[in-house]
């Protein structure tokens, strides 16, 4: 199920988000890609697209979870 407040989901996402910043410590944003950040965070294309639009959408909610924090 993929419903909003899934913990599967909120797992998945956080994962995701600490994988970019991961690398982003070692690289620039613009040499980032989907494909390094699924790997990093060892989940599937189709959730990262089932959670954000694009790279760019995955550094928004980034930024806004850690402005929360």
């Amino acid at each position: 199920m993929n419903v909003k407040n899934n913990q599967r989901r909120k797992n998945s996402q956080e994962r995701m988000m600490k994988g970019l910043m991961e690398l982003l410590s070692s690289r620039n944003l613009n040499e980032i890609t989907v494909s390094d950040v699924v790997k990093i965070a060892n989940v599937n294309r189709s959730t990262f697209y089932a959670n954000y639009i694009d790279l760019y959408d995955l550094v928004d909610k980034t930024r806004e979870y850690q402005e929360m924090e």
